[in-house]
């Protein structure tokens, strides 16, 4: 731990008294020291200003440390909203669930993370290593244990109805039994390395693995594969197979589900965001891809070419050609325009933000504008002023890429601890002018991911069901994450003991806590000691380790992690017990 730093802790009385004795030592004839004697009162007065000072520079600011924080390369945090994967059921024709589509949770809001096509594809079958094992897919949502053994190659296969079409992306959910007391992996740490293939008419091919959010079967998550040749049918439908190419498991995988249709979905609650198009002779029209901009209201700025960051409001304009809402029957909105140029969409939700929100711009330097909403997500929000005194409804981007630097001119910052946006003050960028309610936010996010780790009840409910009649939504996995921003003071404050750590493997006890939290692995114990130069680390896995790739596994993921705080001129030598 670093030591509190006190630039001086002398009282006022400490200061008074070294001034008095300086008095008597450089003039010495200067008998009268009572508080009646003006120069006794002037020593008072700088002896109250000296303890002032010195208070105030031993204060540290919320500023302080978000500089100290950058000056580490640590961004500051924004907290974190609460997510969930979303399960989807009963679909009979293929559809995209646009991202940012709204979920509800009684009155707690999920967003889809990502679009996600939903298909009508099935599962069929399933199997677990031979065909003698089979069990029916729908009979996969209680536990399945892969029954591995010495030389088993084939972990499990499963049947779809439909063959997936060369090219095509195959995105589907493993439901796993994770193991709570398996350190969390990186994306790219696997115990073994895996086969994903399906039958052609020429035998089995493998496919290309676009995703493994699953770390190779050691966590939940998605799996997207591309095959490159036609499936073969079989008697059941097309199949699939997961094969084990090199290395074995340290505890055995368990599976609960297979699912097809699944994403992501987060808890925030969009007030307002952007699309971006370009526009050229040869491509007219877009189709619009978020949820809000399918749905909501929207408003189109033309980029103004060689003004910098200008927009002009061509919402009303003749050229623009704009579909209706989505409905039930037609999925799709696209947007017609017959000019050219870089065209930003900006979607409002039902709140009204923002063309409810508009306030009036003084030209006062760092005027202050508090917004009307809680909890906002501080790095959603983009700003654009009304400039020109109105004419043309020409609106200027409001940047805040470094607000705490002074070199941006369109620099503006929040106030500490307040949903307050202070505008340019001439040193921390420039004075904006002023506009008759020119301030807009186009884009805006409020979140509340606190909640999410308390109680999100089951998430069953669209936001608008028409549009996905019949198909049914439900989240089998509670939610994750979910917390409030840090001040930076407290994110410095938990890095604050990692900032000696490439040092750190000093003690045996720093070895040792160091190597359990070495990713990906599931440990029981470490003990560590010093002998000849060299520590001697032995390491207890939670279950005994009987295959030497396993061990070897451990033993160089353990050596990788420890490297950036090994001691120069030392050795490390890892013995993997049982």
């Amino acid at each position: 731990m670093l030591k509190q730093i006190w630039l001086d802790d002398s009282s006022y009385d400490d200061i008074y008294e070294k001034a008095v004795e300086k008095l008597q030592r450089q003039a010495p004839w200067w008998t009268h020291t009572e508080v009646s004697d003006p120069g006794i009162m002037l020593l008072e007065m700088w002896a109250v200003l000296t303890d002032m000072q010195s208070y105030y520079l031993n204060q540290v600011q919320e500023s302080h440390y978000r500089k100290y924080l950058k000056l580490l390369g640590i961004p500051p945090d924004e907290g974190e909203c609460a997510s969930a994967w979303i399960f989807f059921d009963n679909v009979e024709r293929e559809c995209v669930v646009p991202a940012g589509t709204k979920l509800l949770a009684d009155r707690m809001v999920f967003e889809t993370e990502t679009e996600v096509r939903l298909t009508a594809n099935r599962l069929t079958g399933f199997y677990q290593n031979t065909d003698a094992n089979r069990v029916k897919a729908m009979q996969v949502y209680r536990k399945t244990k892969f029954s591995l053994q010495e030389g088993d190659e084939n972990l499990f296969s499963f049947v779809l109805k439909e063959q997936i079409q060369p090219g095509e992306e195959f995105l589907f959910f493993l439901l796993l039994d994770e193991q709570e007391k398996r350190n969390w992996a990186a994306p790219d740490f696997h115990m073994v390395q895996l086969a994903w293939e399906y039958e052609t008419s020429c035998g089995w091919r493998e496919a290309q693995v676009v995703r493994d959010d699953t770390r190779g079967l050691l966590f939940s998550g998605c799996i997207c594969l591309c095959m490159d040749m036609p499936m073969a049918e079989g008697k059941e439908g097309y199949e699939i197979r997961c094969r084990m190419k090199e290395g074995t498991y340290d505890l055995v995988p368990s599976l609960y589900k297979i699912c097809l249709n699944v994403v992501r979905a987060v808890q925030k609650d969009t007030l307002c965001c952007e699309e971006m198009a370009d526009f050229s002779q040869n491509c007219h029209r877009v189709l619009l891809k978020s949820y809000l901009a399918r749905t909501g209201n929207l408003r189109i700025l033309k980029k103004v070419e060689g003004r910098g960051e200008f927009w002009e409001d061509i919402t009303d304009s003749p050229e623009i050609v704009l579909d209706p809402p989505v409905t039930e029957y037609c999925m799709e909105r696209s947007l017609v325009y017959a000019g050219e140029g870089h065209v930003k969409i900006v979607c409002t939700a039902a709140c009204g933000c923002p063309d409810d929100f508009v306030r009036d711009v003084t030209g006062i330097a760092a005027q202050q504008i508090a917004l009307p909403w809680e909890k906002v997500l501080r790095s959603s929000v983009k700003l654009m002023l009304l400039q020109e005194g109105g004419a043309g409804k020409v609106y200027r981007t409001w940047r805040r890429e470094e607000p705490e630097e002074d070199r941006y001119e369109n620099a503006w910052h929040w106030k500490e601890e307040e949903n307050v946006i202070v505008l340019g003050d001439g040193r921390h960028g420039d004075i904006p002018e002023p506009s008759k309610n020119g301030l807009r936010i186009t884009s805006l996010a409020l979140w509340e991911g606190e909640k999410g780790n308390v109680s999100i009840d089951k998430i069953v409910h669209w936001e608008r069901p028409e549009l996905f009649r019949q198909i049914t939504c439900t989240n089998r996995l509670t939610g994750r994450g979910g917390r409030n921003r840090l001040l930076p003071s407290l994110q410095f404050e938990q890095v604050r003991a990692d900032l000696l750590r490439p040092g750190r493997m000093i003690t045996e006890a720093d070895i040792q806590a160091l190597a359990m939290e070495t990713p990906g692995l599931l440990l029981k114990e470490v003990k560590a000691e010093w002998r000849d130069g060299a520590v001697w680390i032995k390491v207890v896995p939670v279950y005994p380790l009987k295959n030497s790739y396993c061990v070897k596994r451990y033993q160089s993921q353990i050596e990788n992690h420890l490297e950036p705080y090994r001691l120069a001129g030392t050795r490390i030598h890892i013995e993997i017990a049982g």
